[in-house]
């Protein structure tokens, strides 16, 4: 792994100066790369590479020739090993230049490297430019982002004194992009959660007692992972008390005065709690038609046919007041579906229905044979990708998600008229 220093170089000639970071403060010079490397050096910090991205312009005016910032590179080169490297880069404004000069970085950097990247003299797209090769590099390579520096150059101070601004944190909002894109498009809460910890830790390793807002962020992270993963894996019966903990949490952190690198969570926090909301519910039917709801728009749609299929097990539980996790119940609940099917299907071959136990039940359920008709096709979907399409026929992917999207408004209109009608009977 090595600490690689990736630099734009500008064309304009510049004037003596001292650039300070924080408290440390660097040997005077006209270059902003040579001020990096010798406070990391002050700090005990070997820069191991530094990549200088050149145009024609700027290698003519300030890279090349006596005291330019290649000689004055050479001190380190002697005394730290530094390693130099030059890119030639178009000044060219196009669309070919850009893809060029991404493509220029992107090789520029291996696999678990630290990178220090310097834009003070990068122009106009490549400041921009910088920050989303970084962010590729940190997802395709595994790199960290050691920092990344913008010198406030002014020629027109008289004081030739200007601090080194740490961009660092931008990087922390590209992780707020992609980890809350990741966990509102798909429902997956871990890199967002495992993110939030990470900061959360750092924070209070630091401030120990007065890192409050660190401490409701990670109970936070804790209690959306155990709700995502109780819908993940369909634990219908603690669904209202784990989303309960997550709106909790939610209205926790909203009473905080939370620090900036926190502060995007207000945004995400209202969107959230809507969506969770429905899932407090303590009737299990309601609570359930949510859960399916939050599934299948997050794409889960072997866990919204395992929940739709149960769920009318459950409303036939609860109609007839037996207990919903008595397995003998939802045996027994769930063979009356299936004959109430089969009566639909082949009414003369079941007309002795009325000799079955539960042949007043039956008869409720054949006045609702829209419902019927969805619930048996909601079963031989789920049984299609339960046993991993291994049938006869199996269906394809688009089309078990297009039979789930096109028959839930229906099935959960005539699941609610059967259990309003039929509940308290």
């Amino acid at each position: 792994m090595k600490r690689k220093m990736i630099s734009f170089l500008g064309p304009t000639r510049y004037e003596t100066c001292e650039y300070y970071l924080g408290d440390v403060v660097a040997k005077p010079t006209e270059y902003i790369q040579k001020a990096i490397v010798d406070i990391y050096r002050n700090e005990g910090i070997k820069i191991d590479e530094i990549h200088m991205l050149l145009t024609p312009e700027a290698k003519n005016n300030n890279w090349l020739g006596d005291e330019k910032l290649y000689d004055q590179l050479q001190e380190y080169v002697n005394e730290d090993k530094l390693t130099i490297k030059i890119h030639d880069i178009s000044s060219k404004q196009e669309i070919n230049t850009i893809w060029n000069l991404f493509e220029i970085i992107i090789n520029s950097i291996e696999k678990e490297d630290r990178i220090v990247f310097d834009i003070t003299h990068s122009f106009r797209f490549q400041p921009m430019l910088a920050l989303l090769s970084l962010h590729f590099a940190r997802i395709t390579k595994n790199i960290l982002v050691d920092g990344i520096f913008y010198g406030v150059y002014d020629p027109k101070s008289a004081e030739k004194k200007f601090p080194i601004i740490d961009l660092t944190s931008f990087v922390e909002l590209q992780d707020w992009i992609t980890n809350v894109y990741a966990f509102i498009k798909t429902g997956r809460v871990e890199s967002l959660s495992d993110w939030l910890n990470e900061k959360s830790k750092s924070i209070q390793k630091v401030e120990r007692q007065n890192a409050v807002d660190a401490k409701q962020v990670e109970k936070l992270a804790k209690s959306w992972s155990e709700l995502v993963g109780s819908l993940q894996t369909n634990r219908s019966p603690q669904l209202p008390e784990v989303a309960e903990e997550a709106i909790n949490s939610i209205e926790n952190i909203k009473s905080e005065m939370l620090r900036p690198i926190f502060n995007p969570l207000n945004e995400l926090l209202s969107n959230v709690e809507q969506e969770i909301k429905p899932l407090v519910d303590n009737d299990p039917i309601f609570s359930g038609i949510a859960a399916i709801e939050w599934c299948y728009n997050h794409g889960l749609y072997q866990q919204s046919y395992t929940l739709a299929d149960e769920l009318v097990i459950t409303a036939i539980c609860i109609v007839q007041n037996w207990d919903v996790k008595e397995y003998s119940y939802r045996k027994r609940a769930n063979d009356i579906i299936n004959e109430a099917i089969k009566i639909t299907q082949r009414p003369k071959e079941h007309a002795n229905f009325l000799n079955h136990e539960d042949h007043e039940l039956i008869k409720e359920l054949l006045q609702y044979k829209e419902l019927l008709k969805i619930i048996n096709k909601i079963k031989d979907n789920r049984n299609d990708i339960n046993h991993a399409g291994w049938r006869k026929n199996p269906l394809k992917y688009d089309k078990l998600e297009k039979h789930f999207n096109e028959s839930f408004k229906d099935y959960k209109q005539h699941l609610l008229k059967f259990y309003k009608s039929n509940l308290g009977k």
